[in-house]
């Protein structure tokens, strides 16, 4: 009974690392065994298992097939998205993004997370009280992001940006300078359009804080919004509705494209010079 009332009382992500060691051992399998039984890498066994790493749902689908259990680790998966410490980012990243169809972003403060180069979120996470392999990990998962454009299926992607963020010189000038010039790149795909929304415009609809919105390949739709302190994810249809509206006010004030590209390269040659 005490390592089960032990187990209540670790986070659901842990309760998920512990499982999968207790499984694969019982099971007598190495990790590298374990790997190769549910398709992945055998490092990403390991860092699940010491909690480096997040499940996916996926990953969790094939755990469950490997040890023969009727849905444990996909339901430990599901809390560990509800639980407010990472969940709700992990939920965006590793369920979301991959299955839109439409993503739409609105960024009040920061380059949109998606399309940041390495140096500027490294910048952004070296603000908060953290370990810098932490941070490094942080920054790492954030970059990756971008490949969800390369996949046979990628999203149409439409971010809208306050024009003063290309004058906030998170890192510095030459890390600005070097974000704009990618975010100008990245602007060139053809899933991707990037339009800001001038200054002048005093879009009150957008002042609240950024928030992202998806719709998926089922036909749902999905917000994730920030708050002060962290992020939420919900389909829930008023809240969805509510955030829909919101971004129509504020893309009506939007820029055009070639408008925001020559915005882009003032800026550029600002922080350059």
């Amino acid at each position: 009974m005490k390592s089960h009332h032990s187990g209540d009382q670790m986070s659901p992500r842990a309760r998920f690392a512990h499982d999968l060691a207790e499984h694969r051992k019982a099971a007598r399998m190495t990790q590298a065994a374990a790997a190769a039984r549910m398709r992945c890498h055998e490092s990403l066994i390991s860092h699940i298992e010491t909690g480096r790493r997040t499940p996916t749902l996926e990953f969790a689908r094939e755990a469950d097939k490997a040890f023969d259990l009727d849905e444990h680790f996909v339901a430990l998966f599901k809390r560990v998205t509800q639980s407010p410490a990472l969940g709700w980012f992990a939920r965006w990243v590793e369920e979301i993004e991959p299955r839109a169809v439409i993503l739409q972003s609105w960024d009040p403060l920061l380059i949109p997370g998606v399309l940041q180069t390495a140096d500027y979120a490294r910048a952004i996470f070296t603000t908060a009280p953290t370990s810098l392999d932490r941070v490094e990990e942080r920054v790492q998962a954030r970059i990756q992001r971008i490949a969800v454009f390369d996949s046979p299926t990628p999203p149409t992607f439409l971010a809208l940006i306050d024009e003063g963020v290309l004058h906030r010189p998170v890192g510095g000038p030459d890390v600005l300078a070097a974000q704009q010039r990618y975010l100008l790149e990245l602007a060139q795909h053809p899933q991707i359009t990037v339009q800001l929304v001038p200054i002048a415009a005093g879009s009150a609809a957008g002042m609240m804080s950024a928030f992202a919105l998806a719709r998926l390949r089922d036909g749902s739709e999905v917000v994730s919004a920030d708050s002060v302190l962290s992020g939420h994810v919900t389909g829930d249809h008023e809240a969805v509705a509510r955030l829909k509206q919101r971004y129509d006010t504020i893309r009506a004030d939007a820029q055009p494209k070639n408008v925001t590209r020559q915005a882009i390269e003032d800026a550029i040659r600002k922080w350059n010079s």
